[in-house]
């Protein structure tokens, strides 16, 4: 597997000072980001016996809290029986009051979300005439190749991690459908709609207050995480990029020692088709293979 980085023009910076950005969900294009259909907070079924085994510890909490003389008066056990025996009225409070509690979760994951988590969005494609269009300034930017075995991929800090670590998007028409109290992974946020299939994407996220450099102030504010230059394979120049700007890139590499082994490449307009095709450019180490 090969993963790529497409990149505006003016983000020379990413080569030049070995950073990148993880980006809040509300930065990115897809107003969809992160958010799955939220069905319940609990199966309906469920509320009376969550409410029955949380009842017993709730009443005994609060009875400690009153005063010695209401508590002669209403002993504990009495208090238990009395509240157990409300439980079907508690239940279709507690079902209102769910419902109510839903329609405000969407907003505040997604507020959460962005205050929170960052995503670096990669791809396995570097021809994509759609993504050089809308990421890299329509073909003025550049690609970078990534080493996806770095172990900067691989941070996670447990075997449950849903962070730190290299994910797989799914695509497809629906959005998931999720029942709050049984999600047992992130899943659900790895899912896009299927018209982003195109961009065949992988992400890491990572907790923005993990950042080695915050540039801004919020909600404005760029979170750039350092990684080790040596994860950088290849740098694909697009097809309309000025020479200028291929001169500065060619410098960084020259200069920078853990540059020495990275392949500088160039996207051309196909003769016949609607297609680039990924070439050698000004300065090649190795030849490059297309990605199956």
């Amino acid at each position: 597997m090969r993963l790529f980085k497409y990149l505006h023009p003016d983000r020379t910076d990413v080569l030049r000072d070995g950073t990148i950005r993880f980006s809040p969900p509300t930065a990115l294009n897809d107003p969809f980001e992160l958010k799955p259909h939220f069905s319940a907070f609990m199966r309906q079924e469920k509320i009376p016996l969550e409410i029955a085994r949380l009842m017993p510890t709730v009443v005994a909490e609060d009875h400690a809290k009153l005063a010695p003389e209401i508590q002669a008066l209403i002993p504990l056990d009495l208090l238990q029986a009395m509240m157990t025996a409300c439980i079907p009225q508690l239940t279709t409070l507690a079902g209102t009051g769910f419902e109510m509690f839903l329609e405000k979760i969407p907003d505040l994951f997604s507020q959460k979300f962005a205050e929170l988590i960052g995503i670096l969005c990669l791809t396995e494609s570097p021809t994509n005439l759609l993504m050089w269009a809308h990421y890299a300034d329509a073909h003025q930017g550049f690609v970078v190749e990534f080493d996806p075995e770095s172990r900067f991929f691989n941070q996670r800090v447990g075997p449950d991690d849903d962070f730190r670590h290299l994910r797989r998007v799914v695509y497809q028409d629906e959005r998931p459908s999720i029942i709050l109290t049984e999600m047992e992974d992130f899943s659900p946020f790895l899912t896009k709609g299927r018209d982003w299939s195109y961009e065949t994407e992988w992400r890491m996220m990572m907790p923005l207050a993990a950042a080695s450099r915050i540039v801004g102030q919020p909600p404005a504010a760029v979170h750039l995480f350092e990684f080790p230059k040596s994860m950088v394979r290849s740098v694909i120049c697009g097809c309309r990029m000025t020479d200028s700007k291929k001169a500065e890139i060619l410098d960084i590499l020259q200069r920078t020692q853990e540059y020495a082994h990275v392949t500088s490449l160039a996207a051309q307009v196909d003769e016949s088709q609607y297609r680039v095709n990924v070439t050698e450019g000004f300065r090649s180490n190795r030849a490059y293979q297309k990605p199956a």
